[in-house]
């Protein structure tokens, strides 16, 4: 027998046990321990048989159970269970039809951006294909800011450092930590990770949105990828009523021009 095979033969008890911990997390009493089980789920490799627990748990009667078992399939990327999260966009509870849009973006599916397009449309489009009117309502209405923290980790959502500006990172930490902040604001965040008609579309409504903190993640937005062609409607912000708008869109007017002076400079 080859060192190899023994060594292997030695690890397999383990690697059961490991599953067998999981498994009976996720058959337990407590809720808490289901959602234990698929947070601690997002460590494992994706292709490990333990992963298809989440696949029972994303239907779970404990909506937060839901919440944590779709995210955690977000995490791992496996596109081959886009489907079974995509099943949750009909969730009635708009926490996990919002966790399930997210992530199907961090799984690269397509219906991931439609899904954020749709919740960052809001009630006056009416014409989603995955969530009811009632639903979009709620969608609309609901505030994020511990989501937005943990997108912001996952998807590296922040400012890009710019020699001679600051990295910004305070101001967009700021902004993500308020209780306000809500899941179309963190929407537009995501559609705008790269460039697209998606991010053009809703960023263009983004500046003369009723919610503050839209108009706040649109002049970030802005701001992260220093997008001159939005100058002066970051600049029509300067007389926004909310003054966490309206001091976002003063630095970013200012981050905009030292750009602008800078790229003279190198002529």
């Amino acid at each position: 027998m080859s060192v190899l095979l023994v060594l292997l033969l030695a690890r397999a008890p383990v690697v059961e046990k490991a599953r067998g911990v999981l498994t009976a997390a996720a058959a337990a009493k407590e809720p808490d321990q289901w959602r234990d089980a698929a947070q601690a789920l997002s460590l494992a490799p994706a292709g490990d048989p333990a992963v298809a627990i989440l696949e029972t748990l994303v239907g779970d009667k404990d909506y937060q159970v839901r919440v944590a078992a779709v995210e955690t399939l977000g995490e791992l990327g496996d596109r081959k269970r886009a489907g079974v999260v995509k099943a949750r966009l009909g969730d009635e509870v708009p926490e996990v039809a919002f966790a399930a849009a997210r992530a199907l973006y961090a799984m690269k599916a397509p219906e991931g951006v439609e899904a954020l397009g749709d919740i960052f449309a809001g009630e006056k489009q009416g014409n989603s294909n995955f969530f009811k009117k009632e639903l979009m309502g709620n969608l609309r209405r609901m505030k994020t800011p511990r989501g937005a923290l943990m997108l912001a980790m996952q998807h590296g959502i922040g400012f890009v450092p710019v020699p001679g500006l600051g990295a910004g990172y305070g101001a967009m930490q700021g902004m993500l930590n308020d209780v306000d902040f809500s899941a179309r604001a963190t929407s537009l965040l995501l559609l705008c990770q790269t460039a697209g008609k998606a991010c053009e579309q809703a960023l263009a409504m983004s500046f003369g949105d009723e919610d503050w903190s839209v108009r706040a993640a649109g002049v970030a937005v802005v701001a992260q990828r220093r997008l001159r062609q939005w100058e002066a409607q970051v600049g029509g912000l300067l007389e926004d009523k909310k003054e966490r708008v309206r001091l976002r869109a003063a630095a970013t007017v200012l981050r905009l021009e030292a750009g602008k002076a800078a790229k003279r400079g190198k002529k």
